[in-house]
Protein backbone atom coordinates (compact mmCIF):
# COMPACT_ATOMS: atom_id res chain seq x y z
CA UNK A 1 0.00 0.00 0.00
CA UNK A 2 1.23 3.54 -1.08
CA UNK A 3 2.25 5.71 2.10
CA UNK A 4 0.00 8.50 0.32
CA UNK A 5 -3.40 6.53 1.43
CA UNK A 6 -4.52 5.23 4.82
CA UNK A 7 -7.57 2.79 5.56
CA UNK A 8 -10.62 4.34 7.54
CA UNK A 9 -12.47 1.83 9.09
CA UNK A 10 -16.64 2.67 8.47
CA UNK A 11 -19.87 0.48 9.35
CA UNK A 12 -20.77 -1.74 7.19
CA UNK A 13 -24.40 -0.02 6.37
CA UNK A 14 -23.16 3.34 5.72
CA UNK A 15 -20.58 2.20 2.99
CA UNK A 16 -23.47 -0.13 1.69
CA UNK A 17 -25.26 3.21 1.64
CA UNK A 18 -22.95 4.97 0.19
CA UNK A 19 -22.21 3.03 -2.79
CA UNK A 20 -25.52 2.78 -3.48
CA UNK A 21 -25.78 5.81 -3.84
CA UNK A 22 -22.88 6.71 -6.28
CA UNK A 23 -24.41 4.09 -8.46
CA UNK A 24 -27.52 5.28 -8.64
CA UNK A 25 -26.11 8.74 -8.89
CA UNK A 26 -23.33 9.01 -11.44
CA UNK A 27 -24.30 12.79 -12.65
CA UNK A 28 -22.56 14.11 -8.56
CA UNK A 29 -19.11 12.65 -10.52
CA UNK A 30 -18.38 10.31 -7.61
CA UNK A 31 -16.79 7.10 -9.04
CA UNK A 32 -15.94 5.12 -5.70
CA UNK A 33 -16.69 5.47 -1.74
CA UNK A 34 -13.00 6.47 -1.14
CA UNK A 35 -13.65 9.35 -3.41
CA UNK A 36 -17.07 10.27 -1.63
CA UNK A 37 -15.85 9.95 1.65
CA UNK A 38 -12.78 12.24 0.72
CA UNK A 39 -14.80 14.52 -0.71
CA UNK A 40 -16.76 14.78 2.56
CA UNK A 41 -14.52 14.76 5.54
CA UNK A 42 -12.96 18.26 3.32
CA UNK A 43 -16.31 19.34 3.04
CA UNK A 44 -16.88 19.02 6.70
CA UNK A 45 -13.56 20.56 7.64
CA UNK A 46 -13.76 23.51 5.73
CA UNK A 47 -16.84 23.74 7.33
CA UNK A 48 -15.15 23.71 11.03
CA UNK A 49 -12.59 26.26 9.45
CA UNK A 50 -10.21 23.74 10.47
CA UNK A 51 -8.55 23.79 6.90
CA UNK A 52 -7.88 27.51 7.36
CA UNK A 53 -4.62 29.10 8.43
CA UNK A 54 -4.83 29.93 11.92
CA UNK A 55 -3.11 33.33 12.55
CA UNK A 56 -1.98 34.30 15.89
CA UNK A 57 -4.11 36.41 18.14
CA UNK A 58 -2.19 39.51 18.58
CA UNK A 59 -0.08 41.32 15.82
CA UNK A 60 1.54 44.51 16.24
CA UNK A 61 0.45 47.00 13.50
CA UNK A 62 3.16 50.12 14.18
CA UNK A 63 4.37 51.11 16.96
CA UNK A 64 6.32 54.48 18.01
CA UNK A 65 8.18 55.81 20.96
CA UNK A 66 4.64 56.72 22.36
CA UNK A 67 3.14 53.18 21.84
CA UNK A 68 1.78 50.70 19.46
CA UNK A 69 -0.83 49.60 18.33
CA UNK A 70 -1.66 45.83 18.30
CA UNK A 71 -4.82 43.75 16.35
CA UNK A 72 -6.62 41.51 18.71
CA UNK A 73 -7.70 39.31 15.90
CA UNK A 74 -10.21 37.13 18.96
CA UNK A 75 -12.27 40.57 19.70
CA UNK A 76 -11.95 41.58 16.02
CA UNK A 77 -10.47 45.28 17.69
CA UNK A 78 -7.24 47.45 17.80
CA UNK A 79 -5.93 47.89 21.13
CA UNK A 80 -4.08 51.34 21.18
CA UNK A 81 -1.25 51.17 23.98
CA UNK A 82 0.05 54.43 25.13
CA UNK A 83 3.74 54.81 26.76
CA UNK A 84 3.11 57.79 29.36
CA UNK A 85 5.86 58.81 32.29
CA UNK A 86 3.04 57.51 34.86
CA UNK A 87 2.96 53.76 32.83
CA UNK A 88 1.70 52.10 30.32
CA UNK A 89 -2.24 52.11 29.28
CA UNK A 90 -4.56 49.82 27.12
CA UNK A 91 -7.42 51.91 25.83
CA UNK A 92 -9.22 49.12 24.82
CA UNK A 93 -9.31 47.36 28.05
CA UNK A 94 -8.96 50.35 29.93
CA UNK A 95 -6.56 49.38 32.05
CA UNK A 96 -2.84 49.61 32.96
CA UNK A 97 -2.26 45.50 32.57
CA UNK A 98 -3.99 43.25 30.00
CA UNK A 99 -3.38 40.79 27.34
CA UNK A 100 -2.64 43.30 24.85
CA UNK A 101 0.06 45.20 27.16
CA UNK A 102 1.43 41.99 28.26
CA UNK A 103 2.06 41.03 24.40
CA UNK A 104 2.81 44.55 23.49
CA UNK A 105 5.62 44.68 26.33
CA UNK A 106 6.82 41.09 24.55
CA UNK A 107 8.08 42.52 21.31
CA UNK A 108 11.62 42.98 20.84
CA UNK A 109 11.28 46.85 18.96
CA UNK A 110 8.58 47.75 21.98
CA UNK A 111 11.16 46.73 24.42
CA UNK A 112 14.25 48.65 23.20
CA UNK A 113 11.25 51.53 23.18
CA UNK A 114 10.41 51.11 26.66
CA UNK A 115 14.05 50.92 27.81
CA UNK A 116 14.91 54.27 26.38
CA UNK A 117 12.27 55.89 28.13
CA UNK A 118 12.65 54.15 31.58
CA UNK A 119 16.22 55.93 31.36
CA UNK A 120 14.34 59.00 30.58
CA UNK A 121 12.73 58.87 33.83
CA UNK A 122 9.40 56.98 32.79
CA UNK A 123 7.88 54.70 35.15
CA UNK A 124 7.58 51.95 32.98
CA UNK A 125 7.86 48.29 33.22
CA UNK A 126 11.12 46.15 33.17
CA UNK A 127 11.32 44.46 30.17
Amino acid sequence: MSEKYRNISVKAELANFIEQFISANRQYGYRSISQFMEDAARKRLEQLKALEVQLPQFEVLNHDMNGVKVLDRKSQRIADIYFKPEGVWCDLCEAETCEHIDFALSQRDVQNIIRKRRKEGWKLPEV
